[in-house]
């Protein structure tokens, strides 16, 4: 390094830049063009500074001014201008600060990415956790929901059940499972809820996160048809010893029932051709039927029946008879003009069943006579009676009756009896009625006991009426004194187990008997239970009135939107023309009369007000079918927490004669059973 003297004195100093330690021709040039200048004169800087002098290689002293060492800021006006130097440094700051922030931006949005990535994962396990969720309340409130609206108890359990099967068990590892009516009777809301643990939201300070999910199901499946009580069928008194005496019917509020609705229910043997109305109990059937191919009838069920016996939550633990009215088949033909055959006796005490009424309960109507009371009027087809089998099941969830398991010494079979087995001789005892017994006299025109049963759960309870099942088991097992073949173990008869047809047996004969049931011991409370059809409703109506009106099928406000469907087959065999109207509930909101409904069938056409004329064997009904469809607005609403509200009922009319046919009715709701709304 060279020596350098510093010199203090006093010159103008021009605005020029000389750098220390280099060569003159190392100065720093103007660029041609590029020099900077003040545009207007400047004062000169009169002020002490340095000169500096470098040494040459000879060690002589060059003396060259230089700018001022320290900077100064000009001034214009008042305005500082700053030098060349000041804004080449400001420049190159800048330049190295676009470094540090595009380090700084690059860190902040990696921070904030990662943010949002650790974020993203507890969001998404949200999702995941709500879908789980979702499928668990949905499954739950599909299943459930058909417990209504009759068991809410019951649906929400099973609500509960299902859902635990899909991984929620209300109060624990912090789950919630509840379920409530909707806004409808038919409705079941079920709402499944879990607080997941977070990953990464524990930093913003969201340590948990609690998850819900909601399913609505609606259910508009098969109700019940042909009455709203606990009776089912016309219920003649019953006799001291084959009792109760006196009527058991119980209304339920807003019901419409009678102990004489002049009808029977009823069932045809396998054999009888189905134009005599039976559509589904029958194998044969005749050219010109619906639901007929050649000679076999596509619409046959081997199943049978099913009848509906609805125990409300009252009921539940409480012993419940289940009685039938002349369960056997007896040939005594529609009105009892054939039977029973022999000379009949002058008194009322005939045998120690009937002890006091026999010369009525065993009538025979003669000529233009009135059948009485106890008439059902079984009517043979062939000489081959007609054996009735009777089981009766549990409630299922699975809307199919033959699913449902058997209950217990409730299972009972009954011979059928010819016309030749219809006689005073095996009806009465001449000689000591009070011990007189044959299996004839116990059934014939009595009401006997299915079986007591004590329900352990309330819903729905299904008798299976058979007439397709051999007769199996001992006449009159364990003590029974009514008659019947009943098998030692109800759970393997084959009235129950018996999924298809067994066509060796060939019963000829239509059955009429009636239903009821009641406490087995006190009162039974209005609406604690009731007996009904289920889906399919064969009938005998024996209505010697030119007008009847019947109890159709419960609607509930849940078909709101929809349509009733009511198909009858075979209705109208007499020569003079019939009309069949669909009545409105009483307690709806549809008023007296439905509107815009349309007929399909032997007759087609739309019904202004429901009521469909001309229904005569001479205008195609005999073994046809006929629809009538009646739209539910979508504003329907009925009187539907009493079991004897939202009832449509159907009235016939036959001017010129009675309303006395075989007949088979079924009923039903458009549109799927079971559905998510929400």
């Amino acid at each position: 390094m060279r020596e350098v003297q510093v010199e203090r004195h006093r010159e103008g100093v021009p605005l020029r830049q000389r750098q220390l330690e280099l060569h003159d021709h190392q100065r720093l040039r103007d660029q041609g063009g590029q020099r900077r200048r003040l545009r207007e004169p400047l004062a000169q800087l009169a002020h002490r500074t340095a000169a500096v002098h470098r040494v040459d290689d000879a060690g002589r002293p060059v003396r060259h001014p230089v700018r001022a060492a320290h900077q100064r800021h000009l001034r214009r006006g008042n305005a500082p201008v700053m030098g060349r130097s000041e804004v080449q440094r400001s420049l190159v700051r800048r330049r190295d600060e676009h470094g540090f922030v595009a380090i700084f931006a690059t860190i902040c949005l990696s921070a904030f990415l990662f943010g949002c990535a650790a974020i993203g994962i507890d969001i998404a396990r949200w999702y995941l956790e709500g879908a789980r969720e979702q499928n668990a309340a949905d499954a739950a409130s599909l299943g459930a929901v058909v417990w209504l609206p009759d068991n809410i108890d019951k649906a929400k359990s099973t609500a509960a059940d299902l859902a635990q099967d899909n991984g929620y068990v209300d109060g624990t590892n912090n789950t919630t499972v509840s379920a409530a009516l909707g806004a409808k009777p038919t409705q079941l809301q079920v709402t499944v809820c879990r607080t997941v643990t977070n990953s990464f939201g524990v930093v913003l300070g969201f340590g948990s996160t609690k998850v819900c999910r909601t399913s609505t199901a609606d259910y508009t499946g098969p109700q019940p048809m042909g009455s709203p009580c606990n009776t089912l069928g016309n219920e003649p008194a019953g006799t001291t010893a084959k009792g109760p005496t006196d009527s058991q019917l119980v209304k339920p509020s807003g019901a419409t029932c009678s102990s004489t609705p002049q009808f029977w229910m009823h069932i045809s043997g396998p054999m009888v051709p189905k134009a005599q109305g039976d559509q589904y109990d029958t194998r044969t059937c005749s050219s010109g039927n619906s639901g007929c191919s050649g000679t076999t009838n596509s619409d046959f069920r081997p199943e049978g029946y099913f009848l509906l016996v609805r125990v409300a939550a009252t009921a539940v633990n409480t012993p419940i008879r289940l009685q039938l009215y002349d369960p056997e088949f007896a040939a005594t033909n529609n009105r009892c003009e054939s039977g029973p055959t022999g000379t009949f006796p002058t008194t009322d005490n005939w045998n120690k069943w009937t002890s006091s009424d026999g010369l009525t309960r065993y009538k025979v109507t003669s000529g233009s006579d009135t059948p009485n009371a106890f008439c059902t009027g079984d009517v043979a087809a062939t000489t081959t009676p007609t054996v009735t089998s009777f089981a009766l099941r549990s409630p299922t969830d699975t809307q199919d009756p033959t699913k449902a398991t058997p209950v217990a010494g409730c299972t009972k079979q009954w011979p059928g009896y010819s016309a030749n087995d219809v006689t005073i001789n095996n009806l009465f005892s001449s000689t000591n009625p009070g011990a007189f017994d044959t299996p004839l006299s116990e059934s014939f025109h009595q009401w006997v006991t299915l079986c007591d049963f004590t329900p352990s759960v309330a819903g729905d309870y299904y008798v299976q009426v058979r007439s397709n099942v051999a007769i199996g088991g001992s006449v009159n097992n364990a003590g029974q004194t009514d008659g019947s073949y009943q098998p030692p173990d109800a759970a393997s008869s084959k009235v129950y187990t018996q999924t298809g047809d067994d066509t060796s047996v060939t019963g000829g004969g239509s059955n009429r008997y009636a239903v009821r049931a009641f406490y087995a011991s006190g009162t039974t409370p209005a609406g604690a239970v009731s007996v009904a059809a289920f889906g399919r409703m064969p009938i005998y109506m024996n209505s010697n009135a030119s007008t009847a009106t019947f109890n159709l099928i419960r609607v509930l406000p849940a078909a709101a939107g929809k349509s009733m469907n009511f198909t009858f087959f075979d209705m109208g065999d007499a020569a003079s023309s019939g009309t069949v109207t669909v009545l409105p509930p009483n307690d709806s909101n549809m008023g007296g009369t439905a509107t815009n409904c349309t007929a399909t069938g032997f007759i087609n056409q739309t019904l202004s007000t429901c009521a469909l004329s001309g229904v005569s064997s001479g205008n195609g009904a005999d073994g046809k079918s006929e629809t009538i469809s009646v739209p539910i607005p979508s504003t329907y609403t009925c009187s539907y927490a009493s079991a004897g509200g939202c009832w449509f009922q159907v009235k016939i009319n036959f001017p010129s004669g009675t309303v006395t046919d075989t007949t088979t009715w079924t009923a039903n709701i458009s549109g799927q059973p079971v559905r998510l709304i929400q």
